[in-house]
C-alpha cells in the first residue's frame, strides 16, 4: 500500500488500498468455497434429472453466511502477535482500517459474491439444460427479496466485526453466544413488561409469588403487531449503532495500547 502523510486523518486513497488488500486476502477462501459449491451442484445435476438448483433466497443465504464468517475473522491479524506488528505499522488511521472492513463486507463482498452466484447458476443450469432439458435459471442479484433483507445481512456483519475486534479466538462462536444471551435477556424483560402492563399478567405474577397456581381463561396478549415491529426496529437499529461504535472503539484501543508497548 502506498504511503501518505498521516497528519491527514482520513484519506480515501488509503481506504482504497486497505479495501484492495482485504479483497486480495479474502479472495482465496471466497474462490475455494465458490468452487466447492459449483462442483457439488454439478455433481448433483449430473446425478439427478430432478435436481432443483435452488432459489434466490437460498443462494443469498449461503453467500450471507460466508460473508459473516469472513467478517468474523476481519481483525484476526490485529490480535496476532506476529501479524499484529504489521497491522500497527500499516500507514493508516484506525478509522480507515475499521471503515475498510465495513466497505469490504457491506459493499464489495455482496457485489462480488452476487457476480459469482450469477456465473455459477448459469453454468449449473446450462448443464441441466443440456443433459435433461431443465429450465434455464440464473441468480438475480437485483431481486426485491435481497434488497428487503440487506438490512438483516448488514446487522450480522456489524455484529461479526465487533466480535472480531473484541475476541482473539473463536470470535464468531463467542459473539453468537453473547448475542443469544442478550436476546434471551431482552425477551425475558419484554415478557416481564407485558405481564406487568396487563391484568392477566399481574394476576399470574401475584399467584406465582404466593406459590399457588391459577388458570386464566382469556389468553395473555403479547402485543399488537405494529408495536412489536416498532420494538424490533428500535432494538435492531440501537444494537447496530452500538456495535458499530463499540467495534471501532476496540480497534482504537488495541492500536493505542500496542503503540504504547
Amino acid at each position: 500500500m502506498q504511503k501518505e502523510p498521516l497528519n491527514q486523518f482520513y484519506s480515501v486513497k488509503r481506504l482504497y488500498y486497505l479495501v484492495r488488500n482485504r479483497l486480495f486476502d479474502d479472495m482465496v477462501p471466497i474462490l475455494v468455497g465458490s468452487a466447492a459449491v459449483l462442483a457439488l451442484n454439478l455433481l448433483l445435476v449430473i446425478g439427478s434429472s430432478q435436481y432443483n438448483i435452488g432459489s434466490v433466497e437460498s443462494w443469498a443465504a449461503l453467500g450471507a453466511i460466508a460473508g459473516v464468517l469472513l467478517a468474523g475473522n476481519a481483525f484476526s491479524r490485529m490480535h496476532d502477535g506476529k501479524a499484529g506488528t504489521e497491522w500497527i505499522l500499516l500507514p493508516a488511521s484506525s478509522a480507515e482500517k475499521y471503515s475498510a472492513a465495513l466497505v469490504m463486507y457491506l459493499l464489495v463482498y455482496p457485489v462480488l459474491i452476487s457476480i459469482i452466484a450469477v456465473i455459477e447458476t448459469l453454468i449449473i443450469s446450462s448443464f441441466g439444460k443440456i443433459l435433461y432439458g431443465m429450465p434455464l435459471w440464473i441468480y438475480n442479484p437485483l431481486s426485491w427479496v435481497l434488497v428487503k433483507n440487506y438490512g438483516n445481512y448488514a446487522f450480522f456483519i456489524l455484529l461479526a466485526l465487533a466480535g472480531s475486534a473484541r475476541f482473539r479466538k473463536f470470535a464468531i462462536v463467542k459473539t453468537a453466544a453473547l448475542v443469544l444471551g442478550f436476546v434471551l435477556l431482552s425477551s425475558l424483560l419484554l415478557l416481564l413488561g407485558i405481564m406487568v402492563a396487563t391484568p392477566e399478567g399481574r394476576i399470574i405474577m401475584m399467584h406465582g409469588l404466593q406459590g399457588s397456581s391459577i388458570q386464566i381463561q382469556r389468553s395473555l396478549e403479547v402485543g399488537k403487531e405494529m408495536t412489536l415491529k416498532v420494538l424490533y426496529t428500535i432494538f435492531t437499529i440501537g444494537t447496530a449503532a452500538f456495535v458499530l461504535g463499540y467495534g471501532y472503539a476496540l480497534v482504537c484501543e488495541k492500536e493505542a495500547r500496542d503503540e504504547v508497548q
